[in-house]
């Protein structure tokens, strides 16, 4: 017997239009969501490493039986509803320390975890060819040595 989904969770496309800066063309991206705020969420979540924020031209929902997109939500709603996501995104990524979200301790303690195994690998008769290092772990090697060094 089939079971009946239940018709609340029904997904819905919405598409938002949006620039960058001074672009002359906007961008269009669309999704699939239950709601109108997943749908900002799941695009702030797309947004959330570009070097400036979205500036939104339109945010419409799909109806499929008006064949026709409608605005039931205010672009200026919907932008504020952005920043606050791409705000609480960046609070939970740590962002703010030196705008890369790492510290220079942080960044440095990784470089040097890279460093560890790409040095175990190029030591390990594992990863070896033909009985020799792999070139591929040294060349890593030394572009850790040289980012580490700056």
């Amino acid at each position: 017997m089939k079971k009946k989904r239940d018709s609340g969770t029904e997904q819905t496309q919405y598409r938002i239009r949006y620039r960058i800066a001074d672009d002359i063309t906007p961008v269009e991206k669309h999704f699939m969501a239950i709601s109108f705020e997943q749908a900002l969420g799941i695009f702030s979540y797309s947004c959330r490493d570009f070097p400036i924020e979205p500036e939104l031209v339109d945010f419409a929902k799909w109806n499929r039986w008006a064949n026709e997109w409608d605005f039931d939500v205010p672009k200026e709603v919907a932008q504020k509803q952005i920043q606050s996501n791409l705000e609480n995104l960046q609070k939970a990524q740590g962002k703010g320390v030196n705008g890369q979200g790492t510290s220079p301790d942080n960044s440095k303690r990784k470089l040097l975890q890279e460093l560890e195994i790409n040095e175990t690998r190029y030591k390990d008769p594992y990863y070896f060819i033909r009985g020799k290092p792999n070139p591929k772990y040294k060349r890593e090697i030394d572009r850790i040595n040289k980012m580490i060094i700056k």
